[in-house]
């Protein structure tokens, strides 16, 4: 056998395990964690149905149409609203506007608290009491107010929404954080790279930031359906997306809400739909924090 036939064989024997090995923890994932497994899959559906909302869409979500307040079924499945906007595109094009606004203003808010933990929990003293202190102080605001003033500040539209909830999220996330990078800065390893010369930005971003990954996700996970709430809180109080665009808290809002009793179907489908979302994105939370910490709640992931 020649040696390239030979190298050839071990490499496809090391992939092999590592092939099964993925196989086989997504099989125990899908056993020993059947509620995050189907979350995933609403997740996945949902995220679909947004992204090809222009091909699956019935009608333009914002244009007016002749059949007012028409029941589910025949050209509208899910209806449509007083001014005849089809009930089943605007939920797709909503469903854009909430995970949108949820994975940017979680992704900006874990990170700038990430960077913000780093530096406090690493610099400790005085550099740490600035910084936590800073975030006291954003905390003190209950956080549906301090997004409302944000959003009427900057006005309406997704980017002031971005902003407005990743301001929220990331006081709380740097805090939380910060306790994990307290205890990874008084690991061994930390001292080592210390005593080597190691810079403090390639201890904090070499060594300790991937340890502390795990944390990040959980606190993601469970900060985006609380995101994709907000949004639609912001929304539903007038101060979120402009009037007329597809969103599921402005759809359950406004001059919507007398027609409730006639046309159930125009608070059932967009309040299904975020109810949902957020259901599924808990569920996948709490299924997360089973598997990147066991002691939580006794998984046996591995």
């Amino acid at each position: 056998m020649s040696s390239d036939s030979a190298l050839g064989e071990l490499v496809i024997a090391e992939a092999r395990p590592r092939t099964w090995r993925g196989v086989s923890w997504l099989l125990r994932f899908i056993r020993t964690q059947p509620l995050g497994a189907a979350a995933v899959v609403v997740i996945v559906v949902i995220g679909l149905g947004a992204i090809f909302a222009p091909l699956l869409r019935t009608t333009d979500p914002v244009e007016f149409g002749r059949d007012v307040l028409a029941a589910p079924g025949g050209d509208h499945w899910f209806g449509t609203t007083r001014q005849g906007r089809d009930v089943y595109s605007r939920v797709l094009y909503g469903g854009r506007v909430s995970l949108l606004i949820g994975i940017e203003a979680v992704a900006i808010s874990i990170l700038g608290g990430t960077v913000l933990a780093l530096i406090a929990g690493y610099f400790k003293g005085v550099v740490d009491g600035i910084v936590m202190r800073i975030a006291d102080l954003v905390l003190i605001f209950p956080g549906i107010v301090l997004a409302l003033a944000i959003s009427t500040a900057f006005g309406r539209g997704l980017g002031s929404l971005t902003v407005a909830v990743a301001i929220i999220f990331t006081p709380a996330a740097a805090r939380v954080i910060r306790g994990a990078v307290l205890q990874e800065s008084a690991m061994a390893y930390v001292a080592a790279a210390q005593v080597i010369g190691a810079s403090p930005p390639r201890i904090m971003f070499r060594h300790i930031l991937p340890n502390i990954l795990p944390l990040m996700i959980v606190m993601a996970s469970a900060a985006l359906p609380a995101a994709i709430l907000t949004e639609a809180g912001l929304s539903f109080l007038g101060v979120g997306v402009a009037v007329g665009e597809p969103s599921w808290g402005a759809d359950l809002s406004g001059d919507s809400r007398q027609y409730f009793v006639q046309a159930w179907w125009i608070a059932v489908f967009p309040g299904a739909a975020l109810s949902l979302t957020v259901l599924a994105f808990n569920l996948l939370g709490d299924s997360l924090r089973d598997v990147l910490d066991p002691r939580l709640r006794g998984s046996k992931l591995r």
